[in-house]
């Protein structure tokens, strides 16, 4: 769709919160004014750190809210480790704005809420 994309570390979280920022998977267009956030999980395995993600993002979800309050957060979950361990990822997807799979009308989804904060690309 010709939009740009970074990923890493949100300047407002590294000045301001330094304990709890992480890196960030995708910042689209750029760090420096990001209109939409996104933080990818595949699981093919269960395991114990799932609740400790659910925890991060419900972390994260705050701290991207109080500093870029204009930009979507928004999360692609997919994967059977997802489906086994539901309360983990019950909690994780209620930090995001949206939450998206890799399925295609999950795609074409995306595609549309790209569409309407970018207009047509």
């Amino acid at each position: 769709m010709g939009i740009g994309f970074e990923k890493g570390d949100l300047g407002e979280l590294i000045s301001n919160a330094p304990d709890k920022k992480r890196t960030m998977d995708f910042i689209i267009p750029h760090k420096r004014s990001p209109k939409i956030i996104i933080e990818c999980s595949y699981l093919v395995t269960i395991s114990s750190g799932q609740g400790d993600k659910s925890k991060t993002e419900i972390s994260i979800d705050s701290l991207i809210k109080e500093h870029y309050p204009k930009a979507h957060f928004l999360g692609f979950v997919d994967g059977i480790g997802w489906y086994v361990r539901k309360n983990d990822l019950k909690r994780m997807v209620a930090a995001y704005e949206d939450v998206f799979t890799f399925h295609q009308d999950e795609l074409e989804r995306f595609k549309q809420l790209l569409e309407e904060v970018f207009g047509e690309c």
